[in-house]
């Protein structure tokens, strides 16, 4: 492993081995290469300004130039590598560059355990497995096109409604209570119940900010006025399209099983019909929920995966 230059914000090439060097990209332009050449559509934004433009939202993204012919691009810095592509006619090897990438971020992150990779699709993930690199979690996308549903039917003792602001405190239990010991908790870590219940203010918020809340679903135990089910969505203004999102849902485990989720679900997609042409969701893999998507005709996005290596 070659000595490579130390980490400056403003600075503008970084020279690697193999004859690799970085060299400070335009956002804008970033964006378009990035775009074209990973050929993948993570967040199913169907949106070239979404792809392009919205979600470069960081400094330190680079050209890779190969005896001074671009090859591809990367996000990098100290802390960690996302957004890696190749551009054609490929003349350099992908695990090549991947690995003189590490070694960069081997260098830079003097001051970590762990160095990180996100976004990371299929075709890299051996790569990063040979370099040593583990998977810290697997994710997708989901979507499909909003649709009115005659056929929801609820039992006689569930009462229906939209939330409101009250809510929040009972909303934030639920979700604290029915997501602990899940998968995202183990991926992600335990929240507390004051963090999670400041998400749910600031979801509602945001659908609240875009004139919408009849997405949103809580259903109530009519016997004992007991919250069992919430599913909040609505348009969060980050979609392009007027596309929505099903951004939380849960129902307490001793009422699962008997419909209450599908039937949050298809009320969300018949009331953001009529706004919205279709809704996204984001699961991660090994999620049982991703079955219940699926059967109600969520289409699947490409899988990307976040990564580690111990240093």
């Amino acid at each position: 492993m070659g000595k490579i230059e130390m980490w400056q914000e403003e600075k503008e090439q970084y020279m690697l081995s193999n004859g690799l060097m970085l060299k400070k990209a335009d956002k804008r332009d970033f964006g378009i290469h990035e775009t074209i050449y990973s050929n993948v559509d993570l967040e199913l934004s169907y949106s070239w300004k979404k792809q392009t433009v919205d979600k470069i939202d960081y400094n330190s993204h680079f050209w890779i130039f190969k005896d001074g012919e671009r090859v591809g691009g990367v996000h990098i810095n100290p802390k960690l590598m996302g957004a890696f592509f190749m551009e054609a006619p490929y003349i350099v090897d992908r695990f090549i560059v991947i690995s003189a990438l590490n070694d960069v971020l081997l260098q830079w992150s003097d001051d970590e355990d762990k160095v990180r990779v996100y976004g990371v699709t299929p075709r890299d993930i051996e790569h990063f497995h040979k370099l040593g690199y583990r998977i810290k979690c697997e994710r997708r996308v989901m979507i499909r096109p909003t649709e009115v549903f005659d056929n929801i039917s609820w039992s006689d003792d569930l009462t229906i409604r939209v939330p409101n602001t009250f809510d929040i405190p009972e909303i934030g239990k639920l979700f604290f209570e029915s997501y602990s010991g899940g998968i995202d908790y183990k991926v992600f870590g335990n929240q507390s119940l004051e963090e999670v219940t400041m998400n749910v203010e600031k979801v509602l918020d945001i659908y609240k900010s875009n004139n919408i809340l009849d997405g949103s679903t809580l259903v109530f135990n009519k016997n004992t006025n007991e919250l069992i089910g919430a599913c909040l969505a609505g348009i969060s203004g980050y979609c392009d399209n007027d596309f929505s999102e099903i951004g939380e849902i849960a129902v307490k485990p001793a009422y699962r099983k008997l419909g209450i989720a599908s039937n949050m679900i298809k009320r969300a997609l018949t009331n953001l019909k009529e706004i919205s042409p279709a809704s996204i969701l984001c699961v991660t893999i090994g999620n049982p929920a991703e079955g219940l998507y699926h059967k109600m005709g969520f289409f699947s996005g490409v899988k990307f995966t976040n990564m580690y290596l111990d240093k």
